[in-house]
């Protein structure tokens, strides 16, 4: 019954799928299965009587394998797990997940250890793989140009990259482990705040600009893209300060503008009917916009002008030089000159809801005359003059994410 007993577990040994051998206490392979001769790429006659250590170890983890082999020898622990990076005929490394059994001879002496292993190989490459995009991934985050913030369920900030602790005027020491309120008092009070709550609690992202009041009493714009994740709530944030302030420059120019025209009106209403007058006033009302154009040539955001259908009036120096255009090239040229082909067809129906609502801002693409594509935000605003209608865009070129 027990010489029975015994080829049973001799066959399902030799057969098993799993790499198999029988190991001394003084390291000696007394046996050893099909599944690991093939894995090793030797005969059992060159295998037999070997030491494990000495030729199926790999060399700077040998003494270290050794050593923890005889621990468990007298711990007496009758399964033990670790892993084990073995050698094969052919000079490759291959890791294993050893599950091992002490083998005795009934009397309580130990005879040596019964291993089989699963390999871990692929499963060790995608670990230290993922550790790698995950470092890189973090580098990434920490040195972009716009603000990234990880929220919890309970406001605390567990990430800031370096820009947004700027942008927020903290360090990174004081905002990570801390809440929102305890860094920003007030802040739950604020319209922001609401949005966030309603990301936080119906995982509805949200895109905002908000003007945030520091507590020094300055004040600051910023674009918010909120988004849920499993951790809380992620913001992306960019500073628009300047780009508010060159807006609102632009609303105080177009405004005066109207007001100009409004009273050139009137004066017009007075003056006499005389044909040569007229024309003489015309040319004065153009040199006066050409002044007023000159104002424009020095602001830090591209600036056109075009008519209703979308030509060409006039482009600012910032705009020639980041579309890489002369300004004699930009007034023969429609606004779809700007954007890619693909996106031609997409400015008539822009147009025509400038036209009917005034006003609008959206992100697109826009190809400078190298052909290079560039990601921008627009605001347009439409503008009424004596001569007709004119559209004016205020083009930001923002950073590649």
């Amino acid at each position: 019954m027990l010489e029975q007993q015994d080829k049973t577990a001799k066959y399902y040994f030799d057969r098993a799928d799993v790499l198999m051998v029988a190991i001394s206490s003084d390291g000696v392979i007394q046996d050893i299965n099909q599944t690991a001769l093939k894995i090793l790429g030797f005969s059992k006659e060159e295998v037999l009587g070997k030491n494990w250590f000495d030729n199926f170890v790999e060399e700077k983890n040998r003494e270290s394998t050794r050593n923890l082999f005889h621990e468990t020898l007298r711990s007496n622990i009758r399964h033990v797990h670790f892993e084990q990076t073995i050698l094969t005929k052919q000079g490759q490394t291959r890791i294993f997940d050893f599950h091992n059994v002490l083998t005795s001879d009934g009397k309580g002496t130990t005879l040596g250890v019964l291993s089989s292993g699963n390999e871990i190989s692929q499963q060790k490459k995608k670990d230290e793989t993922q550790k790698q995009l995950e470092s890189r991934l973090q580098a990434t985050l920490d040195y972009m140009i716009e603000g990234v913030q990880i929220i919890d369920y309970d406001w605390r900030y567990i990430y800031v990259n370096e820009a947004a602790a700027k942008q927020g005027k903290k360090s990174k020491k004081e905002l990570i482990g801390f809440t929102m309120m305890q860094a920003y008092p007030g802040i739950n009070k604020t319209e922001m705040f609401n949005h966030l709550i309603n990301c936080m609690t119906n995982r509805v992202p949200a895109r905002i600009e908000n003007e945030f009041t520091f507590e020094d009493g300055s004040k600051g714009w910023f674009e918010l893209r909120i988004e849920p994740v499993p951790e809380g709530i992620l913001i992306f944030s960019v500073d628009i300060t300047k780009n508010k302030a060159n807006e609102a420059e632009l609303n105080k120019y177009r405004n005066r503008l109207e007001e100009v025209v409004a009273e050139k009106t009137a004066e017009c209403g007075k003056i006499s009917t005389d044909l040569h007058f007229e024309v003489e006033e015309h040319k004065k009302d153009l040199e006066a916009l050409k002044l007023r154009a000159t104002i424009l040539d020095n602001a830090m955001e591209s600036i056109v002008l075009t008519n209703v259908k979308g030509e060409l009036a006039y482009a600012n120096k910032s705009a020639q030089e980041a579309y890489d255009y002369t300004l004699d090239e930009l007034l023969n040229k429609r606004i779809t000159a700007l954007l890619p082909a693909k996106d031609a067809s997409f400015v008539e129906g822009l147009l025509r809801h400038i036209s009917e609502k005034g006003q609008t801002s959206l992100e697109m693409i826009h190809v400078g005359k190298n052909g290079v594509e560039m990601p921008v935000k627009v605001y347009a605003n439409l503008v009424k003059t004596m001569h007709g209608h004119y559209i004016v865009f205020v083009i930001r070129q923002l950073h590649r994410r």
